[in-house]
């Protein structure tokens, strides 16, 4: 009962802060709604254990954080809202769909075209984690893109429980096909020269982040 209070409670949060987003574009309330039901059932699917509202209100709280050295934070929340608004695992172009559906979506609010394009842009660049020149704010992005991956430098029973969760994301693949991806994706990350692209995280978040996934590695066989 206390979990679904809880629940209840960030979903309702998530709500005010989207209703105050699209609300600076928007002047029609039910549209401004039903673009958050559209939100709220994407990210609540049964099939969502990481990926999901609890996901997206953690990335929120970043924005917040960091408000101070956001360019254009509006760019940063739609970005955020949006990013995984299509997941599927059996699909390797979530992030550009993703993208395509924000546009539209950022289009009916009556969002300002070059905050749209940089929200289409914010979200393709978490496929591949690029910085291009097309960006306006480079380190609007490249906090975006460490605010989704601040997971990764997470104490570790929060690391291990996000393990768990996007295990149970591909539940589909049975573990001889699922841990060598798994293993693609940490080995990935820790030979990159940084996990983190702004010096902030990389301060607090980077030991750690390796540390984690190093251990997790040790798990996979």
């Amino acid at each position: 009962m206390a979990t679904e209070k809880a629940d209840s409670q960030k979903q309702h949060n998530l709500r005010a802060i989207w209703e105050q987003l699209a609300g600076k574009y928007c002047s029609d309330p039910a549209l401004s709604d039903r673009l958050f039901n559209e939100l709220e059932k994407k990210y609540t699917t049964t099939r969502r254990h990481y990926h999901n509202l609890a996901h997206i209100q953690a990335l929120l709280a970043f924005c917040e954080s960091y408000e101070h050295e956001l360019r254009d934070a509006d760019v940063v929340a739609f970005s955020v809202f949006y990013h995984d608004i299509i997941y599927n695992v059996l699909r390797k172009d979530n992030e550009p769909r993703s993208a395509q559906l924000a546009v539209k979506r950022l289009q009916a609010l009556s969002v300002p075209p070059e905050k749209t394009e940089q929200v289409k842009l914010y979200i393709e660049a978490t496929q591949t984690h690029a910085i291009t020149t097309a960006v306006t704010h480079t380190g609007d992005l490249q906090l975006f893109l460490d605010f989704d991956m601040s997971i990764l430098g997470a104490d570790w029973a929060a690391y291990e429980a996000y393990t768990r969760q996007v295990r149970r994301e591909y539940r589909i693949y049975p573990d001889k096909v699922y841990y060598p991806g798994r293993k693609q994706f940490l080995q990935h990350c820790l030979q990159t020269g940084h996990v983190f692209q702004t010096p902030v995280f990389c301060e607090q978040y980077e030991a750690r982040a390796r540390e984690n996934m190093a251990r997790e590695l040790t798990t996979l066989y």
